[in-house]
């Protein structure tokens, strides 16, 4: 692939990025409210429905790993994005009819969740092969673009009461459209399949292995899981149930919640972008922000005013866009080539596949306790995988070139 051709890839693939994180950020509000908000659900049915979204990241992200290593990325993912169509559109003829179930939500979920299961970590993985030389400036730009379109998302998601769901319905499967053409486009067949992809071996095996002796990427998915676990459960279930039952507000109250955390990350990531060498010790600043978070939540657990909980939010996201981009960094850097696409599954496995535990949890949590009370629990378990960081390699890890250049 020219430079040039190289270059006009990455601005396609970002365009792509862009396109799916407004769909995606749509999502994260809609689907949340239509079961909290329309249908007024408890907190553990909440939880399962959250948890239907997130659980097919547990039992499928690594064969999409696999799968994606022997794979030209730019159609593979590209036909992906367009199985999106099929949840959506069932869900609009539904909406449609008049039809709204918690069974048609579960249903919709587990279908949404089983898609981008193969989806994340084949997207990731062309990432990788797109990306400029400056894998930190690349992957900070991809976060960035990432959370920005989300954070339009989550606008056009502030207005699901005036416009209704059929109209944001239809909009997502627009934009899937659209990211899958921009796929396709930033990189053609005949593009990006490197010597050696098309017969190494895809056993799900060998990331495993590859991972579980690294010294340094066995500690960095222990501290990502821990963060899937307790930090999702707040952020998608607790969070709406505290809108819902301690501010007494609705999907706008919601969704602006929603928008001060990815704001967060915009910011976190635009400064990480003018960071010229990147963090010497990246291992401890991502361990460091898990602390942080961990304090968020027990501020958070204190019932703050309005005027003081946006900010804090907005603190929140700033610590966990770091933590973001910083665990994706380290994942490519450490990642041999031949087996990125599977450790960048393990990856996306430790962060999303505890989620749906944890939300699950979460939300048993809140019926037996109450909202805040949880939000202390989760705060104090999160400082204290923190503190246990300190005594592992990551804490002591310097930064790294990419395996490929080694």
């Amino acid at each position: 692939m020219s430079l040039q051709h190289h270059i006009n890839g990455f601005h396609y693939y970002l365009g792509a990025l862009g396109c799916s994180a407004i769909a995606m950020g749509l999502q994260v509000v809609i689907f949340p409210w239509l079961v909290v908000g329309v249908l007024n659900e408890a907190p553990d049915r909440v939880g399962l429905a959250q948890m239907a979204v997130m659980l097919p990241n547990l039992l499928l992200i690594l064969w999409g790993g696999a799968l994606s290593d022997n794979r030209h990325l730019g159609t593979f993912v590209s036909r992906l994005y367009l199985l999106y169509m099929l949840p959506f559109a069932v869900m609009l003829v539904a909406t449609l009819a008049g039809y709204l179930s918690y069974s048609l939500l579960i249903l919709f979920g587990t279908t949404y969740g089983v898609i981008s299961a193969f989806v994340q970590p084949a997207r990731e993985s062309l990432l990788s092969q797109l990306a400029a030389d400056n894998l930190q400036r690349s992957v900070a730009l991809s976060t960035l673009v990432q959370f920005a379109g989300q954070s339009l998302g989550l606008l056009a998601a502030g207005l699901f009461e005036r416009v209704g769901l059929a109209s944001l319905l239809i909009l997502q499967m627009l934009l899937f459209i659209a990211t899958s053409v921009l796929i396709r486009t930033s990189q053609p067949p005949g593009f990006g399949l490197p010597a050696g992809r098309q017969t190494s071996g895809g056993r799900i095996s060998s990331g495993l292995r590859e991972v579980w002796h690294h010294p340094r990427l066995l500690p960095l998915m222990s501290v990502v899981g821990a963060t899937g676990f307790l930090g999702f459960g707040a952020y998608l279930v607790a969070i709406p149930i505290m809108a819902r039952e301690i501010y007494q507000q609705g999907s706008f109250f919601f969704a602006a919640l929603q928008l001060s955390f990815a704001i967060g990350v915009l910011l976190s990531n635009i400064a990480y972008m003018r960071l010229t060498g990147g963090f010497r010790r990246p291992g401890k600043v991502l361990i460091i922000s898990l602390f942080l978070r961990g304090l968020v939540m027990l501020f958070i657990a204190t019932r703050l005013p309005e005027m003081l909980l946006f900010p804090m939010v907005v603190l929140w996201g700033m610590l966990s866009g770091i933590s973001i981009s910083l665990g994706r960094v380290m994942t490519h850097a450490e990642a041999p080539e031949s087996h990125r696409s599977r450790v960048v599954s393990i990856y996306q496995l430790a962060l999303f596949g505890s989620a749906p535990i944890g939300a699950w949890l979460c939300g048993q949590m809140i019926g037996w306790w109450g909202v805040l009370e949880v939000f202390a629990v989760l705060g104090v378990c999160t400082v204290g995988v923190a503190c246990a960081g300190v005594f592992s390699q990551l804490w002591r890890s310097r930064p790294e070139r990419p395996a490929s250049q080694q």
